[in-house]
């Protein structure tokens, strides 16, 4: 089938693109927009492409979408590292998504999700989210003039659930963890109550953006991944491949996705060379990358396999000490799942290769989770100038 379409990836059975599908109604296996490659090779050129600015929606015409809704989302620099590197047999770079409009990488899968969204008539949109995802898409319904409706799991972040709220979304806090708050939106959208936003084929297809910035970026090596649901790392592994595939690159850099030892279901699948199994109520201080079912987990572990890279699982504690390290010594502050990338790097580092070019993807901003210390102490002092001789020594 030469026409973009929408194929299963467990079954391989197909759909037009036209149709409203969120899994495969055979086998429940994830969803990936094919596109008709050999027209591209004919209208898209790597030269037109560096013509544009260099924004998420340079590549609009590998998204499913005739327009994306924008807030100048992509784009985001590629930080070298200053400090951490010292000492390292290979050069460190950071991908910070943080500088994204709402402090995330979601902003990239918003902006085509709710673009779609409109395509299909939606009068409201709803998803499932640990904050991240919740807030992007409150924002960009917000302009597009949708009503929103955000269900998270009991134990999401207060100050994610302000920002959701401030974009004039509605917030509906499930009393039980992510996957029942997934099911929960996918029983509304089977009932026709709403139209169903999040890791999904649609979103997939905004994430590859990442993938194409960084092949027109940098040369990377390798790519540090924080893995939840599995989309991001399945969807810069599709970029890879649509890149080489256009002729606009011949590079395959290895993946690594990196989970919390709390709940890292991609890792122990990928370690075992075992299918996913599921986690029941996980707790972990990255909560963006909470997700014990992960939806598309199996691409993920496929994404790790065909790129010959790797999984690692960190602590807790290792999370916070990297997200720690990361602000005091290149001076860039992320969330705790944004700081997973760089954990499973300082755990895994004897397995890079030598003189390789390494990336860390920074997901999201320190100001979307900032209250973890691990040995962080405010000082609480009264105004008298005596003081003074006390503090600066």
């Amino acid at each position: 089938m030469h026409e973009s379409h929408i194929a299963c990836a467990g079954c391989g059975r197909t759909f037009p693109l036209g149709r409203m599908i969120f899994r495969c109604d055979k086998c429940a296996g994830s969803l990936e927009v094919a596109f008709d490659y050999n027209r591209l090779k004919k209208t898209l050129s790597r030269e037109k492409l560096s013509k544009r600015p260099f924004l998420h929606s340079r590549y609009l015409e590998l998204f499913p979408v005739k327009k994306i809704i924008s807030l100048q989302e992509g784009g985001t620099p590629l930080v070298m590292s200053r400090n951490i590197r010292k000492g390292m047999h290979f050069g460190l770079s950071f991908k910070n998504e943080a500088l994204n409009p709402t402090g995330s990488f979601k902003d990239r899968g918003s902006s085509v999700e709710i673009a779609k969204a409109l395509e299909f008539h939606a009068k409201n949109v709803s998803c499932a989210s640990t904050g991240n995802m919740g807030s992007s898409l409150a924002a960009y319904s917000a302009i597009a003039g949708l009503s929103c409706y955000i269900f998270t799991p009991r134990d999401a972040e207060i100050i994610k659930l302000e920002q959701i709220m401030a974009y004039g979304a509605r917030v509906h806090r499930v009393h039980s963890d992510y996957a029942d708050t997934i099911r929960l939106v996918e029983e509304a959208f089977r009932e026709g109550r709403t139209h169903m936003l999040g890791d999904y084929l649609y979103r997939r297809e905004w994430t590859k953006s990442i993938g194409f910035e960084l092949l027109q970026q940098s040369k990377p090596g390798y790519i540090i991944v924080p893995v939840g649901n599995g989309i991001l790392i399945s969807a810069i592994w599709k970029a890879i491949k649509e890149f080489n595939m256009l002729g606009f690159s011949r590079h395959k850099p290895k993946l690594i996705g990196v989970q919390s030892d709390k709940c890292s279901p991609v890792v122990k699948a990928f370690n075992n060379k075992e299918k996913i199994t599921p986690l029941r109520n996980p707790r972990t201080v990255a909560s963006a990358i909470e997700c014990g079912n992960p939806l598309d987990g199996e691409l993920a572990v496929r994404a790790i396999v065909e790129s010959k890279g790797f999984a690692v699982s960190v602590s807790d504690r290792e999370i916070l000490k990297a997200r720690d390290i990361l602000a005091r010594r290149e001076g860039l502050f992320a969330e705790p799942a944004g700081a997973a990338s760089l954990a499973g790097l300082l755990k895994a580092r004897d397995k890079i290769e030598r003189g390789s070019n390494v990336v860390c993807l920074v997901t999201g901003h320190g100001l979307k989770s900032p209250v973890t210390r691990v040995d962080g102490k405010i000082h609480d002092i009264r105004y008298d100038p005596s003081v003074l001789g006390r503090i600066f020594i």
